[in-house]
């Protein structure tokens, strides 16, 4: 059997691995769901929480926002994706930055297959890798306070 050579094979990447490619680091974090998330700076965790992935971008405009307990994501903003398995089962997803690390690591649903099946008929109609629709607000520079009136 022939096999393709080694520059021209597709990565497969089983619990373990780095993803450089934006629309697969895109794939992977939209439909995370429910994360704890850590930001690590200089190997030291800095800020750690819980929340709920609410949006995805791939773009130049957008920031990646955390809070409230919502996270909203530019996957453009790093890198690359660092996947890691832990002794504890969980699986660990790096996105990483020269300066920064934000650590993804899902939290199990509850309701089990149940909630897999919705999970997938939600990113049914989603269209994936397409940038986000957005306003821009530009605010005058002005020395003139705003009082309301």
């Amino acid at each position: 059997m022939a096999y393709p050579e080694p520059d021209h094979q597709i990565p497969c990447i089983i619990e373990n691995g780095i993803v450089y490619g934006m629309k697969d680091i895109y794939r992977i974090v939209r439909d995370m769901g429910h994360v704890r998330y850590s930001e690590i700076v200089n190997h030291e965790v800095v800020t750690r929480g819980e929340g709920y992935i609410m949006s995805v971008v791939a773009n130049q405009q957008s920031a990646t926002i955390i809070a409230n307990q919502r996270l909203y994501l530019n996957v453009c903003g790093f890198d690359y994706m660092r996947i890691s398995s832990q002794d504890d089962g969980n699986v660990h997803f790096d996105l990483v930055h020269p300066y920064r690390t934000l650590r993804l690591t899902p939290v199990p649903d509850a309701g089990g297959e149940d909630s897999l099946e919705n999970k997938v008929q939600r990113y049914d109609d989603y269209d994936p890798f397409e940038q986000e629709d957005y306003a821009e607000i530009q605010l005058e520079d002005d020395d003139e306070t705003m009082d309301g009136d």
